[in-house]
């Protein structure tokens, strides 16, 4: 591979500090959206020269909020509450429930939470949500919430602020592995004063960086216009 010219390098800087600051932006923008998980960017080398920002995210759990509406729920620890969405089975941390027109348990967009027999049908009245995730109402069984995680070292791909697409292999937490919350909310996992620092790094890193191009421009100008002269 041919070496990389300055202007080459500093470009491929660019673009990394570019995607960090779209995804530090996105961070700030979610710090009040429940259950969302921060990103956090890297850069990889690609041909062991050009940096490439690649993003992951910071799976671990937000500040549980107590707000004794028994139709909020959260996970507090690992795992993944499942959704069937327009475009398939889905992952979700929890948040407000409801139940919808035809008695349906759904989320706050209408997606039915689902459970071991697959969505959940209720009746009017209150409901209870146990820890390993039974849902009684009138002390009779309805179904158990599903709680499925991503096999270890794998991570499910984002959609979106609140939803995730499960692995093509998945892993059913144990009832008595589980700890879900009803009465709680997960709010964000963004530490909004780190995002702001990280805002301010980053666009000063993106300033360093457009001096850099105009100062190999401007040589690469005194190169082709003064030293290639003729004598």
């Amino acid at each position: 591979m041919p070496p990389l010219n300055g202007m080459d390098s500093a470009a491929s800087a660019l673009r990394y500090w570019e995607r960090k600051q779209e995804v530090v932006a996105n961070n700030l923008a979610n710090v009040s959206t429940d259950g969302f998980k921060a990103q956090r960017v890297f850069a990889r080398l690609l041909d062991g020269v050009r940096p490439v920002a690649e993003a992951t995210s910071d799976m671990s759990t937000g500040n549980l909020k107590q707000t004794n509406n028994s139709m909020d729920v959260a996970l507090n620890g690992n795992g993944f509450f499942v959704v069937k969405s327009a475009n398939g089975e889905r992952y979700t941390r929890g948040g407000s429930l409801r139940v919808d027109d035809k008695h349906f348990l759904v989320d706050a967009n209408g997606n039915q939470l689902l459970g071991t027999k697959g969505p959940m049908k209720l009746a009017d009245g209150p409901i209870n949500i146990a820890a390993d995730g039974e849902v009684t109402q009138g002390g009779q069984l309805v179904d158990t919430l599903r709680v499925e995680n991503a096999p270890k070292g794998t991570a499910p791909a984002r959609e979106g602020e609140s939803l995730w697409v499960p692995a093509a292999t998945k892993e059913i937490v144990a009832p008595k592995d589980r700890a879900v919350k009803q009465g709680y909310i997960e709010e964000s996992n963004v530490n909004s004063m780190t995002a702001l620092i990280d805002m301010v790094s980053v666009q000063r890193s993106y300033a360093s960086v457009q001096k850099a191009i105009m100062q190999v421009d401007q040589t690469n100008e005194t190169i082709t216009t003064q030293l290639a002269k003729p004598l």
